[in-house]
């Protein structure tokens, strides 16, 4: 691990401690609409916190919650806490997505999920996977076995929804899409509907570089397989047609 990683992992045992202590209403009390366009919640907030003192050090910290802190020549993208929603709700998929930038480009990534301790960093090369409790790193490898896919707002595209189903092409809708994306070595396909934040995508798109990427202006599709990409791109066609 890298400086930043080690950091990064810290700040996320301390927020994942935190949790662990117990559910504090304070993390429920929503504030203002925050740099993100979403409205902040205590959660976010206080995982904010633990990652600008973990971070500040490496760079200028461009966060979901609270837009620019700090000052130096690299740029952080924080999102605190991806999938707030999940958290609020006691649902154990939600996390943390992180990326150095250096004159634009991604460098460094983390993406943690707090929920259950899964870490996943990128430094240059390989994508890497273990738990924010330490322990051993190893290298991602595809699933060739995986029986599902992640379809993350669903809702926004009903009709390709349905022609998935159609096809027999299992999905999930989680809510915490650039946990989701860090999970995309692992499952059939991700997509996402709807507009792209940085936040959500800076880290999570670098560590799919070498997987099979569709973009369009309202929709996102990575998977493992070429056809299987191509495949759903066509089947969105058809419900945007």
């Amino acid at each position: 691990m890298t400086p930043f990683v080690e950091a990064a992992a810290g700040a996320a045992r301390e927020i994942s401690d935190r949790l662990l202590e117990g559910w504090s209403p304070h993390y429920a009390r929503h504030f203002e609409i925050g740099a993100g366009g979403d409205r902040s919640a205590g959660i976010d907030r206080m995982a904010e916190s633990v990652y600008v003192e973990a971070l500040g050090p490496f760079g200028t910290i461009d966060s979901e919650e609270s837009g620019i802190i700090g000052s130096g020549e690299a740029v952080i993208v924080l999102d605190p806490i991806d999938g707030s929603d999940n958290a609020l709700s006691g649902l154990p998929y939600f996390g943390s997505s992180i990326a150095l930038e250096r004159n634009g480009r991604v460098e460094e990534a983390v993406i943690v999920n707090l929920a259950n301790g899964d870490l996943f960093y990128r430094s240059g090369g390989r994508l890497m996977a273990g738990k924010i409790s330490g322990g051993r790193f190893a290298p991602v490898e595809r699933r060739e076995d995986s029986t599902v896919g992640i379809f993350e707002k669903a809702y926004a595209y009903p009709g390709l929804a349905r022609r998935l189903n159609e096809r027999s092409l299992k999905f999930r809708s989680p809510g915490a899409v650039a946990l989701s994306l860090a999970y995309a070595h692992y499952v059939e396909f991700v997509i996402f509907a709807g507009p792209r934040r940085r936040y959500d995508f800076a880290a999570a798109l670098w560590m799919c570089e070498e997987l099979n990427t569709i973009e369009t202006e309202n929709l996102l599709i990575v998977a493992k397989d070429r056809d299987k990409a191509e495949l759903l791109h066509r089947l969105a066609l058809q419900d945007q047609g």
